[in-house]
């Protein structure tokens, strides 16, 4: 039997994989959106995540990279779980990596709340140069 709600859930994360964050989050998030960052309020509102969201990407040399590890979602409570890893170039120029827990509430077919959970960012190491030969 089809599940329709991790159905949604698997469409918002394919979505973040393949076309990207802005796209998941115009689809998905309610206009209401309430988004935290380590238990600490970062963003309310789906204007002000794109806007965020948007800036970030516009500081990246290229853009980021997100691997879905893991995907669990629970009909009904309507939260969602996703284990991502986001690949990224620092401001230095380095290539990073961020492990983070996604913790999601849905409410009629929308994020209503998104908490990421992360320790840190990895550095990982020099970027593989070009063979010139």
């Amino acid at each position: 039997m089809v599940n329709p709600f991790r159905t949604m859930v698997s469409d918002f994360a394919q979505l973040l994989t393949t076309v990207g964050a802005l796209e998941a989050m115009r689809r998905y998030y309610a206009n209401e959106v309430v988004v935290f960052e380590n238990r600490e309020m970062a963003r309310a509102g789906l204007a002000q995540c794109l806007a965020y969201e948007t800036s970030a990407l516009d500081a990246q040399p290229r853009v980021p990279t997100i691997q879905l590890k893991k995907l669990a979602a629970d009909e009904a409570t309507g939260v969602a779980f996703l284990e991502t890893i986001v690949r990224f170039t620092s401001e230095a120029g380095r290539p990073m990596r961020l492990e983070q827990v996604a913790v999601q509430r849905w409410e009629a077919g929308k994020i209503t709340e998104e908490r990421f959970y992360y320790e840190g960012y990895i550095d990982e190491g020099d970027p593989e140069e070009e063979d010139l030969d």
